[in-house]
This record gives structure tokens, C-alpha cells and sequence, in this order.
């Protein structure tokens, strides 16, 4: 069916194969030594119901570092979150002997666009824009089925001048694209829709790499969150991000009550 074939092939999309290949690096870097599996290969597909073009039914793609979900009803996808990527290390700051080379950062731009984001602000924005001096340890409501729904913080992409637009717009479209185009396209449609100046971008933590940093950047059709406050296992501070973009209506294709 062309569903599977599409939606299979996000799994070669990037970043995906970087997350992946980080297993190896993980691996040695531990020593082997990791309660964990460290496989490159150990990523799993698992279909919810029965692939049809009339019915309904999910994917999920998982493993360490990587979640992926779809809902499809009707030959459409009517719900592609959680979608989750995570990269550890961030940025290869060791030699792995096979793995991948000193320098490979993954989640770069990601991470280097909301660094250029935060540094243009003026004072004004910035005081705005910053919503605490030290970054949380992790995303709020990790692994919970549905995201959380505190009042948006930080400033308003009205408020910002044209540059740092479209540094935003870069941004969200970086998280966008990571899937499949028609998927990334709806998500852009509906916050066009929604309105770009109704957007808000929310900093807490370090302004600078190695440091740990946090953002988060919320309209009424999606909220995204990134940290990278966790070393790595060489030691290196701020080395390991985790990132995901969600739905504030409800993951999964399951509204809110």
C-alpha cells in the first residue's frame, strides 16, 4: 500500500540514521558496559490495527532515542505525535574507533538556530524570552501519553523584527521536515492557519554551548521542547539533547478531555 511504503521511509529520513549510528558510539564510549542494549539495529515498527485506506490504524517506530507515531483514518494522517529525537552525544567529541568521526553533531541545527535566536534578541525581548536562569533536566511530561497544558511562556513572535522571524520560521520548519513532506506540510499549514504571531519562544538555562540550555516554542497547534543539559559518557557537560514536538490538543489522535 502507499501508506506503508511512506511511511516506512521516514526511517531513512534524516536524522534518523545519525540517532541510530550513535548506538555504536554509546557502546564504546561506555565500554560495552551499559545495562542498555547498544544496537544500531534494535529499532522496532509496530502497526496498530490493520493498514486499509478506508479504516484506521497507527505506526509507531521506536527505540532508544527515537519515537515516531502516526494515526491514519481514511488514507490519511490525522495525528503524527509524539514525534521524539534525542542525540547522545550531541556533538562527537571522542575518538570510537568505527564510529562516527569526532565532529558528527547531530540535532545541530536544532540546537544552533535557537543559540542564534536567543542572541539576537535585545534586552526587552530578552527579558521576556528568558523564563528561568537554569535549564530543567528534561522535557516536561516525559513519557506521558498526552502533553502538558501549563499557560505558554516566553515572547511573542509578534514582538520579534523581521531577522528573528525568520530565524523561528527556520527553526520549526527544521522540526517540520524531519517527516515525511505531506506530514510537514500540514503541520506548517495549520500554524499559518493559526497564526505565526500568535507563537511564543520560551528560554531557560545557559546562552551558550556546554552549558545546560532548554527552549520550548508553542502556538495553538503544537508545542516543541528541546534540553541539553546532561553530559555525555566522556564526561563532556551539556552533550546530550532530548527534543520532541507534540500536539497541546491532545498525542495520538486522543483529544484532551
Amino acid at each position: 500500500m502507499n501508506q506503508d511504503k511512506q511511511y516506512c521511509s521516514v526511517i531513512i529520513a534524516m536524522p534518523l540514521p545519525k540517532i541510530m549510528e550513535l548506538e555504536k558510539v554509546l557502546n564504546v564510549l561506555e565500554g560495552g558496559k551499559s545495562r542498555f542494549a547498544r544496537d544500531s539495529l534494535r529499532y522496532y515498527f509496530t502497526i496498530f490495527g490493520k493498514p486499509t485506506d478506508d479504516g484506521r490504524w497507527g505506526l509507531s517506530i521506536e527505540g532508544h532515542h527515537l519515537s515516531l507515531n502516526f494515526v491514519v483514518a481514511n488514507g490519511k494522517v490525522i495525528s503524527s505525535t509524539p514525534t521524539f529525537f534525542a542525540a547522545n552525544p550531541a556533538t562527537v567529541k571522542n575518538e570510537t574507533n568505527g564510529g562516527a568521526k569526532i565532529g558528527t553533531r547531530v540535532l545541530a541545527n536544532e540546537e544552533q538556530l535557537a543559540f542564534n535566536l536567543i542572541a539576537s534578541l535585545n534586552e526587552e525581548q530578552r527579558a521576556v524570552a528568558v523564563i528561568a536562569d537554569k535549564a530543567p533536566k528534561e522535557i516536561r511530561a516525559a513519557g506521558e501519553p498526552q502533553p502538558p497544558q501549563d499557560k505558554p511562556l516566553g515572547l511573542l513572535v509578534g514582538r520579534m523584527d523581521p531577522t528573528q522571524v525568520e530565524i523561528i520560521r527556520s527553526l520549526v520548519r527544521e522540526y517540520a521536515n524531519n517527516l515525511p513532506p505531506d506530514v510537514a506540510g500540514e503541520r506548517l499549514q495549520a500554524i499559518r492557519k493559526a497564526g505565526f504571531h500568535t507563537i511564543r519562544f520560551a528560554w531557560a538555562g545557559a546562552q551558550k554551548p556546554g552549558i545546560g540550555h532548554y527552549y520550548r516554542i508553542e502556538g495553538p497547534t503544537f508545542l516543541i521542547e528541546f534540553v541539553n543539559t546532561q553530559p555525555d559518557p566522556a564526561g563532556n557537560p551539556a552533550n546530550h539533547i532530548h527534543c520532541i514536538w507534540r500536539d497541546p490538543k491532545g498525542d495520538f489522535a486522543i483529544p484532551i478531555k
